[in-house]
């Protein structure tokens, strides 16, 4: 296993038996609630994250923060890089899991799901623009980019530009579990619902525009339990390897993991690691259950989140929080590693 899990049944008990409201024996980069994070550089060298917080702090879509090293960072909580949503989506809108990309042209495309009106309990994946990187973003299209309601909607979008053809492409997640038959994340009672990670290319001029078709490049099996999302892509230069990282199991339980799978053609076929990347327990941060991992364009940064709020498992009524931690990503000959954690 390329990072060695500490979870253990007995420590699970402890957790779940008596308030434990901060896990990490060494913080977060952001230790308020900042879910799904997204991470982008700009030319000038500062980092800018973004997060769909979900409420917490109210009032907003998508928080932004920036850094000059990866390591402080300054979280502005009082400003929206998507005040305003379309007018297909539910109000409020439940924003999760934004990705900012900064096209060749220099124009910025924020890609985000949102709760549709016509149906609040399912979320689609729309796209917004802007001329800077904080925004604001504007939404564009009628229509959001993916919708099936039918197979559950689509959530996790996340940008790629592939350095070997220069093809841009978004990845994102068929939210199948949402029409799930009950248990875990809604889709633990059978017959599982799939859960399949779909590449898109779009027109590298706009961000949005689509190029052929859908490509299911990875499904949900018996070792990912309910679930697999929040897919991000890389590409492993002394391999020739695709690096497709992604979310495996519930997001309310301990058994979330961030799992990776390679392959040598951006469309896949995709080979499933048999271990994990990054398990609860696991890290010098001692993460507890991590997810929404997302790589850096250079592939050589990574962001993901933890939570540190164990009382919200135990009903005590304070909100959730996931924070955001940071690591230097090495990945050599197919095989990521965790160079240092920030």
């Amino acid at each position: 296993m390329l990072l060695a899990s500490l979870v253990f049944l007995s420590g699970l008990t402890l957790a779940l038996a008596a308030p434990l409201y901060k896990r990490q024996s060494s913080g977060p980069v952001i230790g308020t609630n900042f879910q799904d994070p997204a991470v982008l550089q700009l030319d000038d060298g500062t980092w800018i994250a973004y997060a769909g917080i979900n409420t917490n702090p109210v009032n907003l879509n998508v928080e932004i923060a920036t850094s000059t090293d990866f390591t402080t960072w300054t979280v502005d909580d009082s400003y929206d890089a998507l005040p305003t949503l379309p007018s297909w989506a539910a109000s409020p809108g439940h924003v999760w899991a934004p990705d900012v990309v900064q096209l060749a042209n220099g124009k910025f495309v924020l890609y985000y799901s949102v709760s549709m009106a016509s149906s609040p309990g399912q979320h689609c994946v729309a796209a917004a623009t802007a001329s800077s990187a904080k925004g604001p973003f504007t939404p564009v299209g009628s229509a959001p980019l993916f919708c099936d309601l039918t197979d559950g909607g689509a959530i996790d979008a996340d940008s790629f530009l592939d350095p070997v053809t220069q093809k841009q492409y978004i990845v994102y997640k068929v939210d199948g579990n949402s029409k799930g038959h009950g248990g875990a994340c809604s889709n633990t009672v059978a017959p599982i619902v799939p859960t399949p990670l779909i590449l898109q290319e779009v027109d590298a001029s706009d961000g949005y525009t689509f190029i052929g078709d859908p490509i299911t490049v990875l499904e949900n099996d018996a070792s990912d339990g309910p679930n697999i999302e929040a897919p991000t892509l890389t590409y492993d230069s002394s391999s020739g390897l695709y690096v497709l990282f992604y979310s495996s199991e519930c997001f309310v339980t301990t058994s979330y993991n961030i799992r990776y799978a390679t392959s040598t053609s951006i469309t896949g076929p995709y080979k499933k690691a048999a271990d994990s990347f990054v398990d609860t327990g696991a890290t010098a941060a001692d993460v507890y259950i991590p997810g929404g991992f997302d790589v850096t364009k250079d592939g050589k940064y990574a962001v993901f989140h933890g939570d540190t709020n164990m009382g919200w498992f135990q009903n005590d009524g304070s909100k959730r929080v996931r924070a955001m931690y940071g690591i230097a990503l090495a990945i050599n000959y197919g095989n990521p590693a965790v160079s240092k954690m920030y």
